[in-house]
């Protein structure tokens, strides 16, 4: 009786249609990706000396405070947010080009911080955020 051979089983796989499969994927995300909008807020970052405006003048700003136990204050006097909102809505309808100064305690939460600059965004007015670095 004659015994045949056993043939060897090779256990590699062609990897073609994988790299075609994961390039395919590759173009799905890229474009999905930018159909996604971050849901940010748009800060104005500093640019080179070229586009760079000149520095808003802080003096004339109203102020609004946020202290370390994360009460607001409006030029110095402790205030509900309601109430700022109120402020800054009447001054802008005063004034289209109304800006205010954040002054946030360097302990403040930051959460409170957000919602200001939120507020403020919200309504089209600048903001300038004053950060204490000491």
């Amino acid at each position: 009786m004659r015994l045949r051979e056993r043939k060897e089983l090779n256990g590699e796989m062609g990897m073609s249609s994988m790299t075609d499969i994961i390039f395919i994927l590759l173009i799905f995300f890229m474009m999905v990706s930018t159909m996604v909008h971050p849901s940010a807020l748009n800060l104005s970052l500093p640019g080179n000396a070229k586009t760079t405006k000149k520095p808003i003048s802080t003096d004339k700003l109203d102020d609004i405070g946020i202290s370390a136990s994360g009460n607001f204050l409006l030029n110095g006097s402790t205030m509900d947010i309601t109430k700022i909102r109120r402020f800054l809505e009447v001054n802008k309808a005063r004034n289209s080009a109304f800006k205010v100064g954040v002054s946030p305690d360097s302990k403040a939460p930051v959460e409170k911080m957000v919602q200001v600059l939120d507020m403020t965004e919200g309504l089209a007015i600048t903001s300038v955020l004053h950060l204490d670095t000491e």
